[in-house]
């Protein structure tokens, strides 16, 4: 299984509109082959955001590569925080 993260910076007050915005658009990712899950962390007081995508291998995150990269836009310009590098991890250990 491959993590997709995406940690950012965001004004507190804009937090709420993110995770309206993210279960807006869920139903989308589930839609999509090989996903898994979904987490979204966010700490109200500093504004750090981070988000968490789950995928069943690296081929199934690369067919959907272009449409993360749309929604990353979209809610990056919605909540008025710079785009932020992806990162993609293993996950090597699930409790």
């Amino acid at each position: 299984m491959i993590a997709r993260v995406n940690s950012a910076q965001a004004e507190p007050e804009t937090i709420d509109a993110l995770i309206t915005f993210s279960r807006e658009q869920l139903p989308d990712a589930r839609e999509a082959p090989g996903f898994k899950g979904f987490y979204l962390l966010a700490d109200r007081r500093s504004g750090k955001i981070v988000s968490i995508s789950l995928w069943d291998g690296e081929d199934h995150l690369q067919q959907f590569q272009g449409r993360g990269a749309q929604l990353r836009e979209a809610a990056s310009s919605q909540a008025g925080i710079a785009p932020t590098p992806v990162e993609m991890y293993e996950v090597v250990l699930q409790g």
